[in-house]
């Protein structure tokens, strides 16, 4: 029988949590039904086993209290963005287009058309608490990021039209590089700098060296949350419909760890193992662009203790977020099987998944260039580099 859960991936990070961490959630869930955020039954029940008070606990265990609630607001923002508009029965054109109507103005400004919904309504009080302390160029950067991510965690409805072709081909590597924005890492590296108390200059922000740590950050942020889900998300494809494409109750491969389970026809313990080595190899990577960046800062940054310090300080919530979702998703993971139990349902998976069982949505697909059609990634917006 295999295990409930595959095995912790030890990180190189000092793991540390807010003492904070019980007064955030519970500020968190008064402020999302204050906002009208939980519409319908099982929103606050998905909410609250989230955990993400303590996610944000995990990232800045030194934060005081109202910074600590606010960040784990915006953390808790996207993922009621996903809950409510990327499930496969939610995804459709209009509501995409509705949703990013409304928010964008409030990204750009910071305020809120009293009409707008609640969405919008929660983003801006977010913004609004952080917009005037940061600088215009700061603010310009978070638009482009927070817009870029939307439209990662929102791809096109089943049915909708397809990607268009660019000049590079599909394939894991494009999946990696959407799975990068969607799961809403840079726009939270952006708010460390308000964590932080200060602004890093445009010339380290915009460098190739940060830019390497933070693709890297991201990576194992992201792929450490699919690793430990995955064993929760298979077998999900159940009900999913057109956005699917799958058979009965095939298992939907949206995370990475199903990704490499279907572009490499292995079974899901054996992709696990892939991901937890692409992990490793990722920190790697992330120790040697910090070196890079800490090793080759600006003259103005070294000349500015103020400055010198802010970097530290966004440095180090990377390490806190590295480490701290590998311990929050372990332990939600660990929650969630035992609400549910261990049945053997993973040999079954494991064997079907061998078997091709696995499919992927429409967007994946596209990503991936299964159909043989060079898709396009149009995350260039954003200003970031290929690894």
């Amino acid at each position: 029988m295999v295990e409930a859960h595959p095995p912790r991936i030890p990180l190189p990070f000092a793991l540390d949590r807010n003492p904070h961490a019980p007064e955030a959630e519970r500020r968190l869930l008064d402020w999302a039904r204050r906002h009208d955020l939980l519409d319908h039954a099982d929103a606050e029940k998905r909410l609250v086993g989230a955990r993400l008070g303590d996610l944000a606990a995990y990232t800045h265990p030194d934060a005081e209290p109202d910074r600590l609630v606010l960040y784990a607001q915006f953390i808790a923002w996207q993922f009621l963005t996903h809950d409510r508009y990327a499930e496969p029965d939610e995804r459709t054109a209009t509501g995409r287009e509705h949703l990013t109507a409304q928010v964008e103005p409030v990204y750009r400004t910071g305020r809120v058309d009293p009409a707008a919904g609640p969405m919008a309504r929660a983003l801006a009080d977010i913004l609004g608490r952080v917009y005037p302390a940061m600088s215009a160029d700061w603010r310009e950067r978070f638009v482009v990021e927070g817009l870029e991510t939307l439209r990662h965690v929102l791809p096109r409805p089943p049915g909708g039209p397809r990607t268009a072709g660019r000049d590079h081909a599909g394939g894991v590597e494009a999946y990696v590089r959407h799975r990068r924005f969607a799961c809403g890492q840079f726009p939270c590296l952006l708010l460390d700098e308000y964590m932080a108390g200060g602004e890093l200059p445009v010339m380290i922000r915009d460098g190739a060296a940060y830019d390497d740590v933070r693709n890297a950050q991201a990576d194992v942020v992201s792929w450490t949350s699919d690793y430990y889900a995955s064993r929760d998300s298979a077998g999900s494809g159940a009900g999913r419909g057109a956005d699917s494409g799958a058979g009965s109750g095939a298992d939907v491969a949206t995370d990475l760890v199903g990704v490499l389970a279907y572009t490499e026809h292995v079974g899901r313990a054996h992709a696990e193992s892939a991901v937890a080595a692409r992990i490793q190899d990722r920190v790697a990577d992330f120790l040697s662009a910090r070196r890079e960046l800490q090793g080759g800062k600006s003259a103005a940054a070294l000349a500015d203790p103020a400055t010198d310090l802010v970097l530290r300080r966004c440095v180090s919530a990377m390490h806190h977020r590295m480490a701290g979702t590998e311990a929050w998703a372990w332990e939600n993971v660990r929650s969630i099987d035992r609400r549910r139990g261990a049945d053997g349902a993973g040999d079954a998976r494991s064997a079907r998944d061998a078997e091709g069982g696995l499919r992927v949505p429409e967007f994946v697909e596209d990503l991936l260039d299964v159909r043989g059609r060079p898709r396009g990634w149009d995350g260039g917006a954003a200003g970031h580099r290929w690894p």
